[in-house]
């Protein structure tokens, strides 16, 4: 563990939501309910959340739930078309489906949104990410059924579509202002920190 500039150590503190949704996923493992499991089951998750910590997630912006209807609405009707592809491919008869690795450098710095897209862009039936680097914030995509030009370019709008919903539902007032006049996003000094 890294120590800020000020010498001070970092305290860990507990998610309540992380310690809670861990202790109900172990006592449903066991099929049933009784104290010594749900002790058993909060002690792991102290347990777990100690030797495997998640790195705090700095949300410079505000959650927009009309922006969050307008991203859900937009990955059901992706997963639908996408679906209907890749049944059309799977039972076109005496052809090989062809795909491509693509590679998308996203706009934003951000791990947040970084991971927003990525999972977007994952629950799509046919197009998975082979890889997050998150040096240069570029996915890998693997696209079923891209194999010309405007297929992988579609697919890479895709992409920066996908970003530009997760940014508009969490970003911060700037960094939405940046997005729609076509500008660089700004970045944070925690999110250049976190990555040197």
């Amino acid at each position: 563990m890294t120590e800020p500039p000020d010498g001070t150590r970092r305290v860990r503190h507990f998610s309540l939501p992380a310690l809670v949704v861990l202790t109900v996923v172990w006592v449903l493992l066991w099929d049933q309910v009784s104290l010594f499991l749900v002790l058993t089951g909060l002690l792991l998750a102290v347990l777990v959340g100690l030797v495997f910590p998640l790195p705090p997630i700095d949300l410079h912006g505000r959650f927009r739930p009309g922006q969050g209807l307008k991203l859900l609405g937009r990955l059901l009707v992706d997963a639908y078309q996408a679906s209907v592809d890749v049944v059309r491919l799977a039972f076109r008869f005496g052809a090989v489906p062809r795909s491509s690795v693509v590679r998308v450098q996203l706009r934003s710095r951000s791990d947040l949104y970084l991971t927003m897209t990525a999972e977007q862009v994952s629950l799509v039936p046919g197009t998975i990410v082979l890889e997050a680097h998150r040096a240069t914030s570029t996915l890998y995509l693997h696209v079923l059924g891209a194999t010309d030009d405007a297929a992988i370019a579609a697919a890479a709008q895709g992409v920066f579509a996908a970003e530009e919903l997760a940014i508009r539902t969490f970003g911060s007032d700037a960094e939405v202002a940046a997005l729609a006049a076509g500008d660089p996003l700004p970045r944070f000094d925690d999110d250049a920190e976190g990555r040197s």
